[in-house]
């Protein structure tokens, strides 16, 4: 991973004026795909990340920035064609090109051939905007879970660092990063692997896009209402959610879910262990992990060399759902650990 090495030839006063200058300019002339929210946060992030700067290399200078390419330039320059294509298609590319500070993630030729497509309707706007963060943050800030606030109204860029593997796996937005530090004009720029994308209501939890979204885990999302459970998990953050599909409770006895609805702690425990603290997508998972669940009890992560992944003997559909508070995992089959399993088959057979 690539640091800066600050160039202190521009005095931080001098620095300051040129950017209220271009600020205020800006500011009059407008830009099409800016709003409020966009200026404020513009404001706020800009002048965080030129202290920022300032402080970590020098107070009296700041990196000389002159002569380099701004963001959609030097994704050009890195032979990045489709991203720069679909920044331009949604009008992005003039606000990357005349303002900062931005952070941009910015995918591969090869991710844009291969997205991944979820249920929901999203445009190409809504997901160009959610791979721009404002401020200028490179690998010194990323830190696991740290959220930075993108072009799109309401949600976050999220950073994962998972230290599982033989390697260390950075990704944002469950998304592998896979080049960091591309130093811009207007702020920096990172490689991902792959598409950002599962973006269905801007302000959206786990279980509130679910339900906006896709009517395959009505059953499941039910009964987490009935649990008195919605709010809680609504608003927890960060978290995991392993989703089984409607068809999953097809597949048990008739009598299950109403000896669940009739003892509802028992109900809490099966569906929290379905929950798991932070943020875990499938590229920071490594085949013999286990993860800690609400309930307290451990799933086991099985994951071969293709990448499909199981969440102990639940097999997965669609995966790495991005919602504001964390990651979405659809599972074939309701989530039971052992100790789990022998309880509720007790009270079945009572």
């Amino acid at each position: 991973m690539n640091r800066l090495d600050p160039d202190p030839q521009l005095c931080l006063f001098h620095r300051i004026k040129m950017y209220l200058l271009k600020y205020v300019v800006l500011l009059f002339a407008g830009c099409a795909s800016a709003n409020w929210e966009d200026w404020t946060f513009y404001n706020l992030n800009s002048l965080a990340s030129l202290f920022k700067q300032t402080w970590v290399s020098d107070w009296w200078s700041f990196p000389d920035l002159h002569g380099r390419p701004n963001l959609v330039q030097l994704a050009g320059d890195l032979n990045l064609t489709k991203c720069v294509e679909a920044l331009t298609q949604v009008q992005l590319a003039q606000m990357l090109d005349h303002e900062g500070w931005y952070t941009l993630f910015c995918p591969t030729n090869e991710a844009f051939m291969h997205q991944k497509f979820y249920p929901g309707v999203e445009s190409l706007t809504d997901k160009m905007r959610f791979h721009v963060a404002r401020g200028m943050f490179n690998t010194s800030d990323f830190k696991n879970e740290f959220a930075q606030r993108s072009l799109l109204a309401g949600r976050d860029v999220r950073i994962n660092v998972y230290t599982t593997g033989k390697d260390p796996t950075i990704t944002a937005n469950g998304r592998p990063v896979i080049s960091f530090d591309h130093l811009a004009r207007n702020g920096f720029l990172h490689v991902t692997s792959e598409v950002m994308s599962s973006v269905y209501d801007r302000q959206g939890s786990v279980v509130s896009e679910l339900e906006f979204c896709c009517p395959q885990f009505s059953f499941f999302l039910g009964l987490i209402r009935d649990a008195g459970m919605w709010e809680l998990v609504d608003k927890s953050e960060p978290i995991t959610l392993l989703a089984p599909l409607n068809r999953a409770f097809d597949r048990i006895h008739p009598d299950l879910v109403n000896h669940l609805k009739q003892n509802k702690p028992l109900l809490k425990k099966v569906l929290s262990n379905h929950i798991i603290p932070g943020t875990w997508y499938t590229a920071g998972l490594n085949n013999g992990d286990q993860l800690k669940t609400w309930a307290g009890e451990y799933i086991k992560i099985v994951k071969d060399k293709t990448g499909n992944i199981r969440f102990s003997q639940a097999g997965t559909g669609m995966t790495d759902m991005t919602t504001c508070n964390g990651a979405v995992h659809a599972v074939s089959k309701l989530v039971l650990p052992s100790p789990l399993e022998r309880e509720i088959r007790a009270l079945l057979a009572n």
